[in-house]
């Protein structure tokens, strides 16, 4: 009988059921039957709905309906009766043989004895879901606390066990009524039942008959469902369960916390995830609803409980424990889903958790987070500056992620907030660091590095993989070989080959492959069963397996233990006993040495320069590192810039070879309008930068044809030079006003600095104070990623790639961060290598192309000193044109083909354009008289 609420559909769930009579309000009715359900409206007033029915609940069914019936027990858990499919208040009337105890979810039960029946009657004063009937011979025991019961139903009597579950049971009601709130109802009852579960309901905790004996249940499960009397079974978990995650985190994490081993439960609930899912979740967490199988019990219990760790973490201890205990005053006896837990913790921490919300129930997987160095320099005041770049792929997450520095004094930790590709951090030491740890305590949901990730038996059982045995040897595996066919291991027979190439899970069945005896050290056993698993180090995603037993009965005994002891890398059985289970733990934390300063590059994963452009070539400022004397630098740059403007890439170059106040004569040389000759003479080529242009002339040709913008990036010479001698404040008024913003906060570029000041005091004259050389170089870096930033802003729908020193842009100390700091973010760094020590955070992509040979020059092999009559030859180097034509010191050159050389960039410009075999017409003074030769090259 089923009292219906007034003027509300009503939808009655009738599946495994057989309708002989529907009545309403006392008139018959048919209702339309709709995938095992059907629905009803009560009009004008409550009504009574009135349903006769039949069911049978064989044994047999039992995985379909939930239920059986035989002539010494009953279990119905499933839809054993006509229920509404949403919380109704219950009262139950059963009539059995005396010989039975009935048990259902009820808060009051009376009980009238008759001659051959008992008549049970059950009253559950709260609204729920439809309640389990439960029937059988049965030994009661009970417990009373605060004037409720707590009974314990067992099959046989057991004192002792019964004493153990009582005082489990009512220590753990005690620690959650302190926690969470005063035990929603006036019963609980624990019973055993046959089928081997660990279920909970209103009032009610089921284990099965083997289950409620396990010496670990009495730890572990039985709180755990306990606690499901709070939240699931009294707050209803609504559009996704999140009192899964909930209970787990309350439960069993807060259990290992205690014990002072929450870190290990962390991690170990990572690395369930990993070894179930492969770190991938099958669904959102939000869409998570039951326990399907283990990688789903990984998602919905593991994330779930990962998750309100990490919202503590946010919103501190206090708010989170005020919230629960908001959550279940609030919500006790009524349904809440995600969203409704999302209100209570932002009114009690005062916080916009959305986002937080958002990244962890909506999406599926992880963050996967990275790890690199940057630099590590000792500055001028003996301090040590450690440069660190923190990373996570797409999609990205907003973390707080602890970072533990460890030195030979101390341990410091930092909390550092990432919430894109990559977070560039300095951190100063009083000691010299030795290691890096991120995430050192497994407090963020993520993805374990291959080296935290510890081989186990779980690796071998959830993804598919070979098995290799001998024929004859296939009667003594044949159980586990079953059980590894299921997840799609593929059996091949014969001698094992060496497992080189092999990328997927491999099991060994008795005999070895040569190749790997130094993993598994030969243990012959007379007896047993032996198993261990190994990481497969040509590819630690995969694991090797390696089983031997003499016996098939050996595994036949332990093979259902296998799925519980997934957890262990090395397991030895006899005669069904567990002799040996041993865990591999892997590292702790992502981890990176700086002691050891070796690095290495997998040559199997070089990349070609057409893979690398592609991937930095969404980057709106591509800075490009060249060594200026190195053809093959220019001719790789040139490769990327065609590759840009043949993908459709609109781009401009900007070019640290010219300086900003003749960006007018590079315009007027790229439109045609002045000649190359004109333009090197304009522009001062061979005075301000100096090295040879045929160098640079095919990027300035390519761009020229191809009508591409060329920027001229760099500041006055004249700037550079003075502030390097004398500093910033030897400037004029008039020269400090055109200077850009400089930031002098990084000490890391400092500290470098400074070791290349050191090694090249060579370059006194020009640098006589460490402060002007260091003012010198960030006026140089600044300058440059101002008019690159000026002009990307006046241009906004181009890219820029940038040609300069690599010393501008290495480990983005110069032109890069200053670049982001004018508010362009998306930047990538190549470099060209050379002979320096590449280390972590070097640039994003380093290239080296192979040596090419530079176009023919025309030299002369002479230093000239600038005087008033002409150009003095200071010196002449042995075995070139001038040595060979007779000029010495002291000449003075006067003109080269019939023109007047008042500077060597005068003469530089008719060099350039000399061909192999040209000759070159000079006049000299040499002693007060004019004299001519010809010079050919």
């Amino acid at each position: 009988m089923v009292l219906l609420p007034q003027g509300k559909v009503t939808w009655i769930n009738v599946r495994n059921l057989i309708l002989q009579k529907v009545l309403l309000g006392k008139k018959l009715i048919r209702p339309e039957i709709e995938n095992g359900r059907f629905r009803v409206l009560s009009v004008g007033k409550n009504q009574f709905l009135e349903i006769h029915f039949r069911a049978y609940f064989p044994s047999k069914n039992f995985a379909h309906t939930k239920g059986f019936i035989s002539k010494e027990e009953g279990l119905l858990l499933g839809n054993w009766f006509p229920a509404p499919e949403d919380l109704a208040i219950y009262s139950l009337r059963v009539s059995v043989p005396n010989k039975y105890k009935v048990i259902t979810s009820a808060e009051e039960l009376k009980v009238q004895k008759q001659k051959k029946v008992k008549i049970y009657n059950f009253s559950l004063f709260h609204p729920s879901p439809a309640p389990p009937l439960i029937f059988g011979k049965y030994e009661y025991y009970y417990r009373t606390w605060h004037n409720r019961t707590l009974a314990l139903y067992l099959k046989v009597p057991d004192p002792e066990l019964a004493r153990n579950y009582l005082e489990n049971a009512l220590r753990a009601l005690k620690t959650y009524e302190k926690l969470i709130g005063p035990y929603p109802y006036r019963r609980l009852s624990i019973v055993e039942i046959s089928h081997e579960v660990g279920y909970s309901y209103p009032t009610l905790v089921l284990f099965g008959s083997k289950v409620i004996r396990l010496p670990f249940i009495l730890k572990t499960s039985l709180s755990h469902e306990i606690l499901h009397q709070w939240f699931g079974c009294s707050v209803y978990p609504d559009k996704g369960n999140w009192s899964e995650g909930l209970v787990t985190y309350l439960a069993d994490y807060r259990a290992s916390e205690e014990k002072g081993q929450g870190k290990d439960y962390r991690k170990d609930l990572l690395i369930a995830h990993e070894t179930w899912c492969a770190g991938e979740d099958p669904l959102p967490l939000m869409n998570f609803d039951v326990r399907k199988d283990r990688c789903t019990q990984a998602l919905g219990y593991g994330k779930g409980a990962f998750f309100f760790h990490m919202l503590k973490q946010q919103i501190g201890e206090q708010s989170f424990e005020t919230s629960i205990k908001a959550i279940y005053l609030e919500y006790r006896y009524r349904k809440a889903d995600w969203e409704d837990l999302r209100k209570i913790f932002e009114k009690y921490s005062r916080k916009d958790l959305s986002n937080f919300f958002r990244q962890w129930l909506t999406r599926k997987g992880k963050p996967k987070l990275g790890l690199t160095k940057r630099y590590l320099v000792k500055d001028e005041q003996g301090n040590y500056r450690l440069g660190l770049t923190i990373y996570q792929e797409a999609p990205y997450y907003d973390l707080e992620l602890s970072l533990l520095i460890n030195t030979n004094q101390e341990r410091i930790t930092k909390r550092i907030l990432l919430k894109d590709f990559k977070k560039e951090i300095e951190i100063t030491l009083n000691a010299k660091p030795q290691e890096v740890i991120l995430d050192p305590d497994y407090d963020i949901w993520r993805t374990l590095s291959e080296a935290e990730l510890p081989p186990n038996l779980g690796r071998v059982l959830s993804s598919p993989g070979k098995i290799w045995l001998e024929k004859e040897d296939w009667l003594i595996y044949r159980p586990i070989i079953h059980i590894l066919k299921k997840s799609g291991y593929e059996v091949v027979f014969g001698p094992p080959p060496e497992p080189a190439n092999e990328r997927e899970n491999l099991v060994y069945f008795g005999k070895l492959p040569g190749g790997i005896g130094f993993l598994f050290p030969d243990r012959k056993i007379k007896e047993g069963f032996l198993l261990e698993v190994k990481e497969n180090p040509n590819f630690p995603q995969r694991v090797i397996m390696v089983a031997k037993a003499q016996d098939e009965n050996e595994i036949t005994a332990v093979i259902s233990k296998l799925p519980h002891l997934w957890r262990y890398a090395r397991l030895y059985f006899r005669e069904g006993r567990t002799l040996e289970k041993d865990k591999e733990v892997g590292i702790e934390g992502l981890r990176l040495s700086l002691e050891a300063g070796i690095t290495g590059l997998p040559l199997k994963k070089l990349l070609s320069l057409d893979e690398i452009i592609r991937q930095v070539s969404l980057s709106r400022v591509i800075l490009v590192g060249e060594e200026h004397n190195r053809y093959e630098h220019h001719l790789a740059q040139l490769e990327i810039i065609k590759w840009l403007h043949n993908h459709g890439h609109k781009i401009a170059i900007g070019m640290e070879m010219f300086q900003q106040p003749f960006q007018k004569y590079l315009d007027l040389y790229l439109s045609g309008e002045i000649s190359e000759q004109e333009f090197l003479k304009r522009t001062e080529y061979f005075k301000r930068w100096r090295f040879d242009w045929k160098l640079y002339k095919p990027i300035l040709d390519y761009a020229k044809k191809n009508g591409i913008p060329v920027v001229a990036l760099n500041i006055p010479y004249e700037i550079t030079k003075k502030v390097a001698r004398s500093g910033l404040e030897s400037l004029s008024l008039e020269e400090k006003a055109d200077l850009p913003e400089i930031d002098f906060s990084n000490e890391a570029y400092r500290a470098y600095l400074f070791e290349i000041y050191k090694k090249h005091r060579e370059f006194a004259y020009e640098f006589p104070k460490f402060e002007f050389f260091y003012q010198a170089q960030l006026l140089w870096d600044e300058g440059m990623a101002e008019a690159a930033s000026r002009w990307l802003s006046e241009n906004p729908e181009y890219q820029m790639i940038i040609l300069a020193g690599k010393g501008h842009i290495m480990y983005g100390y110069g032109i890069p961060s200053r670049i982001k700091r004018r508010g362009i973010s998306s930047v990538a760094t190549l470099v060209l290598g050379g002979n320096e020590k590449v280390t972590a955070g070097f640039a994003d992509y380093i290239l080296y192309p192979e040596p090419v040979a530079p176009p023919f020059t025309a030299r002369l092999g002479v230093w000239l000193e600038e005087i008033e009559e002409g150009l003095r030859i200071a010196k002449v180097e042995k075995e070139t044109p001038a040595y060979k034509v007779g000029l010495k010191k002291g000449d003075i050159l006067v003109s080269a083909d019939g023109q007047r050389l008042k500077s060597v960039a005068d003469l530089k410009i008719i060099l350039t354009f000399k061909k192999k075999g040209d000759n070159l017409e000079l006049r000299y003074l040499r002693e007060q008289k004019v004299h001519s030769l010809t010079i050919k090259f």
